[in-house]
């Protein structure tokens, strides 16, 4: 079984979107553990109820590491389907 945090492409689990600040948010189930601010997530291209965006950021209510299935916010900006998400 391939890791997720190794795939180009990552699959979401939603819970819910929802606004803060004025950004773009899904809450979510963490796909893998992590440290706090998620690196592994930040950046990459995941796919949500069948949707590709990009993560741009992480957002909890509580510091220190992210376990496997932990719901977390993730700040997103949906790809243009017609361009290339690489």
């Amino acid at each position: 079984m391939e890791n997720p945090a190794s795939q180009s492409e990552i699959a979401l689990e939603p819970y819910y979107a929802y606004g803060y600040r004025g950004r773009t948010m899904m809450a979510v189930r963490a796909p893998f553990a992590t440290s706090g601010k998620a690196p592994d997530l930040v950046g990459r291209i995941a796919r949500i109820d069948g949707t590709a965006y990009r993560v741009i950021g992480i957002s909890r209510q509580i510091s220190g590491p992210i376990a496997k299935g932990e719901p977390i916010g993730v700040e997103v900006r949906l790809l243009d389907p017609a361009r290339p998400t690489a």
